[in-house]
């Protein structure tokens, strides 16, 4: 009675693994996994397989070692590969929030700049040396109420009645709207490298038979994810700010 229970016992390891590989190969197959899945069901399949033969004799201890020493490798990496390509795509898609935001950042700051550099000039800046020449430089009128609006009458009307005056004066752009302590001039690299250019342009578009000013601020991820093999995402897509078609000036992760 202990024989047999002890023979059973020899082979429940072995039958587990035989049930695993078949079903990691069954999940790898119909799940669409990939092919380290593939092959570490595979593996845990043959394991499995001559665990059984090793109990049964039917192998010299020569051959198990031949065996062992080429399986276990084996087994190691593979089960580092399909570990990698689990865990790869979940780290990919951390650094791309991260970097996507600071895309995003930058694509707002210009945004506001041309925004302002158009409310002076009337059109978009086509190039980053006259926007960051306009925000280092630059200044647009603000026209400021003088006296006292009463709570009973709009500003307007106070004016109209002589209580307050109104007065143009000029107002640094810089001072006023984007204080800032670092390297302005840095606003045209793409984040976090910061070796790539924005490609911005502007320029005119008839709508509802009216020429209208546009612009343009655009990423591609291949700028954005310098560095990173371009195995999770795809290198012509972008980030973008503005449009040459439509007078928007929203961003298209808005």
């Amino acid at each position: 009675m202990n024989n047999l229970v002890k023979n059973i016992g020899d082979f429940i390891f072995p039958t587990l693994l035989i049930i695993g590989g078949l079903l990691i190969l069954f999940y790898s197959v119909f799940g669409g996994q990939n092919e380290f899945w593939i092959l570490g069901g595979s593996l845990i399949l043959i394991v499995g397989l001559f665990s059984v033969a090793m109990k049964l004799g039917m192998l010299s201890s020569m051959l198990q070692k031949v065996l062992f020493f080429v399986f276990l490798p084996m087994s190691f990496v593979t089960a580092y590969f399909a570990y990698r390509s689990i865990q790869a795509p979940i780290e990919f898609n951390i650094e791309k929030k991260k970097r996507y935001a600071q895309v995003e950042t930058k694509l707002k700051t210009i945004r506001d700049w041309q925004l302002a550099y158009k409310s002076v000039h009337r059109v978009y800046a086509s190039d980053f040396d006259s926007l960051i020449n306009f925000v280092n430089t630059g200044s647009f009128p603000v026209i400021k109420a003088l006296g006292t609006v009463p709570d009973t009458l709009t500003e307007q009307q106070a004016v109209d009645m002589g209580l307050v005056t109104r007065d143009t004066i000029l107002v640094s752009v810089r001072d006023s709207l984007f204080k800032s302590d670092g390297d302005i001039n840095k606003v045209r690299f793409i984040p976090p490298g910061n070796t790539q250019l924005f490609k911005m342009q502007s320029g005119m578009v008839e709508k509802g038979q009216v020429m209208v000013p546009v612009f343009e601020v655009i990423a591609l991820n291949s700028d954005i994810f310098e560095g990173i093999t371009p195995e999770y995402y795809d290198p012509q897509g972008d980030l973008r700010v503005g449009s040459m078609t439509e007078p928007s000036t929203s961003g298209n992760w808005e």
